[in-house]
């Protein structure tokens, strides 16, 4: 019976190992597979029609010279302002913008443009005392007859960080920790299946405010 259960364990703790390993992998390749044959879609019926061949992946290479393009002319001054436009239209239409700022977030913070948009990693016991959720601190608001501020903390819902909640809390229910903004987007996402092996903290700087 404990050689049985030994064994049993011992293939479950194979299996999620090997689970950890090829869901992201598989994941990844739906994904890329879904984008390239997107532009092969887009570009190849172009192509046919214009210069009558059909080159199979030519789609996907001209999609990553499109993208390269777009990369580039949204350095400058007027593919900004062309950005900004579409961001304005797109912001008009409710589910589209829900979508659309979640995923820009997303790619922004794994890629690592976007390095100020959350200031640090808390620790919060919410949404109620004993249960503990990670949040992303944004910044402060002042409190109109009190010194002490408001910390303001956005708690991303896992697996799908595009909703969440908007919390204000005091400094000294946050407990600040060490995690990188992309290493708690990595938990948050794969619902806490990739986490760090322990969690550290460093010193609350807003609690120097109170005094």
């Amino acid at each position: 019976m404990a050689l049985y259960q030994s064994l049993k364990n011992r293939i479950k703790n194979y299996f999620f190992s090997g689970l950890v390993v090829t869901v992201p992998i598989i994941i990844t390749i739906v994904v890329l597979r879904a984008i390239f044959n997107f532009f092969d879609r887009l570009f190849l019926p172009l192509i046919e029609h214009y210069f009558h061949v059909r080159i199979p992946g030519l789609g996907i290479v001209l999609g990553v010279v499109f993208i390269l393009i777009v990369g580039i002319l949204t350095r400058n001054y007027f593919g900004t302002k062309l950005v900004q436009l579409g961001e304005w239209v797109v912001s008009k239409i409710p589910i589209a913008k829900t979508v659309y700022s979640g995923v820009q977030q997303m790619l922004m913070t794994f890629s690592g443009q976007q390095k100020s948009s959350f200031k640090d990693v808390v620790l919060l016991e919410y949404p109620r005392k004993g249960v503990y959720s990670l949040g992303f601190l944004n910044g402060i608001i002042k409190q109109e007859g009190s010194p002490a501020p408001l910390l303001s903390i956005l708690v991303m819902t896992s697996i799908n960080p595009t909703s969440g909640y908007l919390v204000l809390v005091p400094p000294e229910e946050a407990r600040f920790t060490t995690l990188k903004v992309e290493d708690a987007m990595k938990m948050i996402v794969s619902a806490g299946i990739v986490v760090p092996d322990q969690l550290t903290f460093k010193p609350n700087p807003y609690l120097m405010i109170e005094n």
